[in-house]
């Protein structure tokens, strides 16, 4: 059971992202890809984290206990946004382990997505037609992109990953803290602060009232584990927020996995038979087996985030 004034805390930070979502004028609440309703709510989220990134280290300095007290320096360094300062190891400044940590995040999400980064570079050979400066251009010289693939996963690895975990590790004492908390209940937050989405779909209007259940639902559990994800990076980098706010980047980018692109193209878009057929089924089955294999591959992609003894934050 969490003590009440912790439980407040974590509270006030998983309500305090989403409050100002909706501090916009009326008619462009139901319209969250409105360019302005974009504009809006990414000046007032980002007031808001400046205000918090001091706010929150204050309040786990005011109520950590006198066994264990947290000064508010230290509480703002753990919240891990100074890139290549580690809280968790003696020696704070690690440049070089930084970037290691970093690297290890990016080669873990291309085994991970292994079939969908094949299939993208297969496509871009082997279809004339298609460009990649085309396809960049499209994807992410937009105001919608830069929300998906830079200020969300900074702000909300900031909010939902950083500050809900280090007022774990700061208020609670980690004789009372399992891995299994640690890494669950602040996920928990995560998933449900998308429940949000529901209302929105509700007032666009576009989809029946099961449909909108199904998919919010489907969005909480998979956010839920993507949160599960980033809190274990935290803790087995020693606080790096940097690996989290890259992997979470990267996923968005690469959203959930779907059907074979090239496959699409050659069943549906530029029929062909014969040969070119046959091997493009064969390259369809070959591409579900590395989503498989990239998602076994993952718990050892994830243990290899550990570097020196004593690098993790230790329960």
């Amino acid at each position: 059971m969490l003590p009440v004034p912790t439980f407040l805390v974590l509270l006030y930070i998983s309500i305090s992202y989403v409050l100002p979502l909706y501090a916009t004028s009326q008619p462009e609440r139901s319209k969250r890809d409105n360019p302005r309703t974009i504009k809006s709510r990414m000046q007032k989220l980002t007031i808001l984290l400046v205000f918090n990134l001091l706010f929150v280290p204050f309040l786990q300095s005011q109520l950590s206990s006198t066994t264990s007290p947290i000064s508010f320096k230290d509480a703002f360094f753990d919240l891990g946004i100074i890139p290549g300062y580690y809280s968790a190891i003696p020696n704070h400044w690690q440049f070089g382990q930084f970037v290691k940590d970093l690297a290890k995040c990016v080669i873990l999400i291309v085994t991970l997505y292994c079939g969908p980064v094949l299939d993208f570079a297969l496509y871009h050979l082997l279809t004339p037609k298609s460009s990649i400066l085309e396809d960049f251009y499209h994807e992410f010289l937009n105001i919608w992109s830069f929300r998906n693939f830079i200020f969300a996963p900074i702000t909300e690895e900031i909010f939902y990953t950083s500050m809900l975990l280090t007022t774990y590790l700061n208020l609670i004492p980690h004789s009372q803290l399992s891995h299994q908390q640690l890494y669950w209940q602040p996920s928990l937050f995560f998933g449900l602060a998308h429940a949000h989405h529901a209302y929105e779909q509700f007032q666009e209007g576009s989809m029946t009232t099961l449909s909108i259940l199904l998919t919010t639902c489907f969005q909480i559990l998979y956010t839920t584990l993507f949160g599960g994800l980033t809190k274990f990076v935290f803790v087995r980098t020693g606080g790096n927020l940097w690996c989290c706010i890259v992997l979470h980047a990267l996923c968005n980018l690469m959203g959930f996995p779907g059907p074979s692109r090239l496959n699409l193209h050659f069943t549906v878009v530029d029929k062909k038979t014969g040969l070119t057929s046959k091997l493009v089924s064969i390259w369809n089955k070959c591409y579900f087996a590395l989503l498989l294999i990239g998602l076994i591959s993952l718990k050892d992609s994830l243990q290899s985030l550990v570097g020196t003894p004593g690098y993790r934050i230790t329960l």
